[in-house]
Order: C-alpha cells, then sequence, then structure tokens
C-alpha cells in the first residue's frame, strides 16, 4: 500500500506535489474499520484517494506520474540512444531544463520501502531504493550519473545480498537511460528483497486506468481464464440491478470481407495479421452474453449491444475483484465516466466494505461523493492550476473545517477553490 507519492517538475506539476495516505488522527466517522488498513502496531493507511479539480487544472497528471514510475521500473530503452519518454513543466524555460523527481513510499508485508528517482529526457541522474526491516532506514543500492565520465555508478548498501560479481553484472547491464530495477530484471542475478520490490510494481501497483480503456475486454478475458469467477460479476451486476441473471462466453466467427480487412488496416492492424485474416476469410471472436431476467422472460443479449454504463460498469468488475482478492493499487482517472451517480457511490462502498489490503486513487468530478457518509476529509484532495500554469494539490482538511460542515457545500461556493473561473455565457460580447 502506498503512504505517500510526490512529484516535482513533471507535466503540469512545477514544484514538488505530496499525495499522502496517511490518515489525520483528529478526524473519525465511525467507520474507520473500513477506511483505514493497518499496516503494523504504528501505521494505519488510508484506503481512498478521490481527487477533485476542473478541466485541464492537472489532477489526472498525478495518476500520470505513478504511471510514469511503474513503467520505468517495469519497463526501458533496449539502447542507451532511447530517450526516457520523461517530460518536464513546459511552460517555463528554466524548469524546461531541469529533470524530475520522483518518490513513492509504500508498505510490503508491513515494511516501508522508499524509492526515488531523478531523470531527465536523456537519463537516470540518480535513483535510491532503501527500505526499513528492523525499524531502521537501510539503504539497498544508490546510483548516481557521473557527467564526467558519461557513467551510472551503483553503490550497494550492508542490506543488499548481491555477491561481488552479481553487484558487478548489475553496474554493468544498467544503461544511463533506464533505471537499476530495469536492468536487475534483464540480469541472470538473484535477490529476495529486489524480487519484492519488482513483484509490487508489477503485481500490486496496477496500470493506469483511464476512460478511454476497454475494461471490458480484459474483465471478459479475466472470466474466459477462470470460470470461477462468474460467480463474483454476476452478483457484482445483480446488486448494480442490472437485471442481469447469467453471463456467457460464445465461441464465434466473423466471415472476412474487404470492408472489414480495409477497417482493421484503419485501426493500424500489423499487416501479417491483415494478411492472415485475407487467408482464412474468417475471424474466430469470443462473444460475452448477457441474460437478462424480466416477467416476460430471460433473453440473451450480446456485450455488443449493452450500453455503455452496462459495459463500464462490468470492467471495473474485474478491477474490484482485483482489489478484494489481494493487496492491489488501483488508480482510475474519472470513475464516474459513463455511470448512473448511484452506482459511482455504491462501488466505492463496495470497495470499502470487502478490500483489506488495497488502495484506489481516483479523479473525478462528482461532487456528491463529498457528500457521502464514509467520507473523510482526508480521503478528499483538490487540485488548481495557478496562473503560472502550474498544479497544485491539496487536501479538504487543510481548511480544518468543522466535522459538520458540509464538505460539497463549501465547494460549489468556491471556498475550497479548485473550480473554473467561468466568463460570461454570451458570445460575441466583450463581457467577461
Amino acid at each position: 500500500m502506498i503512504k505517500e507519492f510526490s512529484v516535482e517538475n513533471y507535466r503540469s506539476i512545477k514544484t514538488k506535489q505530496t499525495l499522502s495516505f496517511l490518515p489525520n488522527s483528529k478526524i473519525h466517522n465511525g467507520s474507520d474499520e473500513y477506511l483505514l488498513t493497518r499496516i503494523n502496531s504504528s501505521v494505519s493507511l488510508l484506503k481512498v484517494c478521490v481527487l477533485y479539480g476542473y478541466n485541464a487544472s492537472g489532477k489526472s497528471n498525478m495518476l500520470h506520474a505513478l504511471d510514469f514510475v511503474r513503467n520505468l521500473v517495469l519497463s526501458g530503452p533496449e539502447t542507451k540512444d532511447e530517450e526516457t519518454g520523461f517530460t518536464p513543466f513546459l511552460l517555463d524555460p528554466i524548469a524546461q531544463a531541469q529533470p524530475g523527481t520522483f518518490s513513492l513510499i509504500f508498505y510490503i508485508e508491513g515494511i516501508q520501502y522508499e524509492y526515488l528517482v531523478c531523470l531527465d529526457s536523456q537519463r537516470i541522474l540518480w535513483e535510491v531504493l532503501r527500505f526499513t526491516p528492523e525499524k531502521r532506514i537501510a539503504t539497498l543500492f544508490s546510483r548516481n550519473y557521473d557527467t564526467e565520465k558519461s557513467v551510472s555508478k551503483l553503490n550497494f548498501g550492508s542490506k543488499c545480498t548481491l555477491s561481488a560479481k552479481e553487484r558487478t553484472i548489475l553496474n554493468g547491464n544498467t544503461l544511463e537511460n533506464s533505471t537499476t530495477l530495469f536492468a536487475y530484471q534483464k540480469s541472470n542475478i538473484h535477490s529476495p528483497v529486489l524480487d519484492t520490490v519488482i513483484s509490487y510494481f508489477r503485481k500490486n501497483l496496477m496500470p493506469l486506468i483511464t476512460p478511454n480503456h476497454r475494461l471490458r475486454e480484459w474483465s471478459r478475458n479475466r472470466l474466459e481464464a477462470d470460470a470461477k469467477q462468474k460467480q463474483f460479476f454476476v452478483t457484482f451486476l445483480a446488486k448494480a440491478d442490472f437485471q442481469i441473471a447469467d453471463l456467457e462466453i460464445r465461441n464465434g466467427i466473423i466471415p472476412i470481407d474487404e470492408t472489414l480487412l480495409d477497417k482493421f488496416a484503419e485501426q493500424g492492424a500489423p499487416k501479417s495479421l491483415l494478411e492472415k485474416l485475407k487467408n482464412d476469410n474468417q475471424l474466430e471472436v469470443k462473444e460475452l452474453l448477457f441474460l437478462h431476467a424480466t416477467t416476460q422472460g430471460t433473453y440473451q443479449i450480446s456485450s455488443e449491444d449493452e450500453s455503455a454504463g452496462t459495459m463500464r460498469y462490468f470492467g471495473l468488475g474485474g478491477v474490484l475483484q482485483q482489489l478484494i482478492g489481494s493487496s492491489h493499487v488501483a488508480a482510475i482517472d474519472e470513475l464516474e465516466s459513463s455511470l448512473h451517480p448511484d452506482l459511482v457511490s455504491f462501488f466505492l462502498q463496495m470497495f470499502l466494505l470487502n478490500a483489506n489490503n488495497s488502495q484506489l486513487i481516483v479523479t473525478t468530478h462528482a461532487q456528491y461523493l463529498m457528500e457521502q457518509d464514509y467520507m473523510r476529509n482526508d480521503m478528499v484532495w483538490f487540485c488548481e492550476k495557478q496562473d503560472s500554469g502550474t498544479s497544485e494539490y491539496y487536501s479538504a482538511q487543510d481548511f480544518k473545517l468543522h466535522k459538520n460542515n458540509n464538505l460539497a457545500n463549501f465547494y460549489q461556493a468556491g471556498k475550497l477553490g479548485a473550480k473554473p473561473v467561468l466568463g460570461s455565457p454570451l458570445l460575441g460580447k466583450d463581457k467577461q
């Protein structure tokens, strides 16, 4: 689980901005057993962060930054000539020339880890991984780029169990434009603690979910891979009052003609696939069918004929199942996309009541979530863009409102910021 994530000089973020899951010990609403997860005897963490902000304020960039760090760890360039993919704050010539810094503090099985990385578009300038296995912080490795010699140098702490030979191998495989953790995965060496960290980034920290992601296909594939999961999806949809009583995945065949080939080509299908489709004259498909129970009987409807809201919610079912099944962190951009307000709130309630060691970070415009009884002020965050174009993030708890104050009313009245300043709705007038 994440304790804290900080970003400096990335996209719309110029100065250091921090998102924290540490709860305020003075805030209690009677539901803490569902809102907090006990990490160890001294630390508890919030399970949800809801981030508000107007369009183009930069609220999504905090999620993109977390996903960027995940990708730095799990993937990288094949040669040292490739760029890192880093984008600095572009509305300031000084910031454009500066590197970006990212810091993630997280827990794995009660032990705190801290991963920090600083980079520009060409190289990793420095990188540190440390942890606290025995209540004392210990550095696993640190890495710095030597500008004079144009090489990266790795230093290892006493808690790193790699042999001298293995350290030499890792040092040699660490390209200047890729992280040490990525280089480790390409090296024929083994470290239990590094394996644990890599596994966290790969399995526990889920990729960013945006409204453009076709979650329906991901959830369908999960359902197809394990038939035992079907009951979860059926129950999940039934509780949302979709009148869906059962699911079925059926194999089908689509005939291929020139029109369909042209459509695949326009969508960027590789030539090898186009040639195969042309030769086979058909395409095998998996069709997802929903069984609707009505007063008139039961009827099967293809997923292609279901509403966008039904399919969005079905897709989120796969995410919820992951969060409930084991420890995961999911970042969802615009959670309310295509969903009725009651479904959004209900989804969060199901997560809070059923997941024990997982976290949700969501961006939203859904002000009604602030009014929910379970929503603590330290779970609500705002993003506002300054006149300089930089995004700043702050928590609702910073305003020190009384627990009886309606957070949504304060936000609607503009007293919490993070709302657009709109001009006159009249067009063609000089009025603002």
